[in-house]
């Protein structure tokens, strides 16, 4: 059945049935043709048996930079949007889970030198701040057809409803503005897991700085080792006692190393592809993929694969070619630890057959030509994000008792905070101003 057939009475009954009359869906329009048509039933069954997660969607970066005022956006996303995302694409191709993605531009697209100390711009905290405000925003507006999400059982809850479980990621420890604290009120808001770097290093980690666009390309290294720093290993304990998810996607392969030796939880890679498949920066190399599995020593992290053509082979940029790499993974980490991150909306050129959110069943019809079982599909599909999900959730609760992290970045220059005295330090008690006095005198003598 081609998706163009879809009727709006047939969307609504894989949504759910009880749609606001404000946010009617559209049809969807897509130009979607089976990959493999003697596999669409099949794949269209196990969509509606198991559900298809993916991991990364920007969907708030095409808000805000289409929109002077990116709230308007909202109502539109049940039509068709700009972007490789929509609500009746969505629904038209079966997915049932996305992470949409909170993020901030490096400082540098600022003009903004953060210099050796990375002592980055507090605008990277207005920008997420911003775009968590849109996702919860769009949950809003759409109950009937979305649902927030922050566990497993969440997101199986939504499925069972019929609506898209919604949850959020963080892309780029810049955007943490050097905070621990920032990080604590974005997992309050519902961030599930922070990506180490974007394409900037941070005062946390390195990155490898092959973002989308590039051809290969690195950035000068950072940091000793070019990996995770002291203040980057807190960071990921701290992520560990939150329950929040460590995204290892686009850091150096030492950050990578580092992090999965530091984190007591699985790891993931929200949109990475094999090195070995195509030897680009962004996909992870064979010995960082030894280090995850069910072995002695090894960590229970996920691959998920992405969709960007650059990423996957420039010169041969199809859906077989994604499965390449994600057979090449498994062949590594076993088939309980790969699963799909597309990068939707944060990429300009997607793998042939898989445009856009409503192409999910050829991956799906693509993997059953290759003989994938069932269960093996269930598991890439959802099923192997679902269970380290429940992972990092034991371990949350397995470090319960310990207090929130105190630890402040040591080149902060802004604490204590003595500019909030006022003029002469009207604001602060005696005893206070003595104390400043002192810290002040002590300062301009170091």
């Amino acid at each position: 059945m081609r998706i163009q057939s879809l009727t709006l009475l047939g969307l609504l009954t894989v949504f759910g049935t009880s749609a606001s009359p404000q946010t009617p869906l559209a049809t969807p329009d897509s130009s979607y043709v089976p990959l493999h048509p003697e596999l669409e039933a099949q794949s269209r069954a196990l969509l509606a048996k198991y559900p298809l997660m993916d991991t990364h969607i920007d969907l708030p970066a095409t808000m805000r930079t289409i929109n002077r005022r990116p709230m308007d956006a909202i109502p539109k996303l049940n039509f068709s949007h700009p972007g490789h995302f929509d609500l009746p694409r969505a629904k038209a191709g079966g997915l049932a889970g996305a992470f949409f993605t909170a993020n901030a531009p490096c400082p540098g697209a600022f003009g903004r030198d953060v210099g050796p100390d990375f002592l980055e711009p507090t605008e990277t905290v207005q920008h997420v701040l911003e775009s968590i405000d849109l996702v919860k925003n769009t949950l809003a507006y759409y109950p009937a057809y979305m649902k927030a999400a922050r566990t497993a059982s969440d997101v199986r809850d939504a499925f069972a409803e019929g609506k898209l479980a919604v949850l959020m990621g963080l892309e780029g420890t810049h955007g943490l503005a050097n905070s621990l604290s920032t990080l604590r009120m974005y997992a309050e808001l519902g961030v599930r897991y922070v990506t180490l770097t974007h394409v900037c290093h941070s005062s946390f980690a390195s990155s490898n700085g092959g973002g989308a666009g590039t051809s290969g390309s690195t950035i000068p290294p950072a940091h000793p080792g070019n990996g995770l720093t002291p203040w980057g290993v807190e960071l990921v304990h701290e992520l560990n006692r939150l329950g929040v998810m460590v995204d290892l996607s686009h850091t150096s392969d030492n950050t990578a190393r580092d992090a999965i030796k530091a984190s007591k939880a699985p790891v993931v890679w929200t949109h990475s592809g094999a090195r070995a498949v195509n030897s680009h920066p962004r996909n992870v190399p064979d010995d960082v993929l030894n280090m995850i599995g069910d072995g002695p020593g090894q960590n229970r992290g996920i691959v998920l694969s992405v969709l960007f053509s650059t990423f996957i082979d420039p010169n041969n940029a199809t859906t077989a070619r994604v499965v390449d790499h994600i057979e090449h993974i498994a062949k590594i980490v076993g088939k309980s630890h790969v699963g799909l991150g597309s990068d939707f909306n944060g990429i300009s050129l997607a793998v042939e057959g898989m445009e856009d959110v409503s192409k999910w069943p050829n991956m799906i019809q693509e993997l059953l030509f290759r003989g994938w079982t069932e269960s093996e599909i269930a598991g890439i599909m959802g099923g192997n994000l679902l269970r380290v999900m429940e992972e990092v959730e034991i371990v949350k609760n397995d470090l319960a008792h310990l207090p929130p992290s105190p630890e402040v970045y040591h080149k902060r220059t802004d604490l204590p905070a003595h500019e909030w005295g006022g003029p002469n330090m009207a604001y602060l008690a005696p005893d206070v101003q003595k104390i400043v006095v002192q810290q002040k005198r002590l300062r301009d003598e170091l």
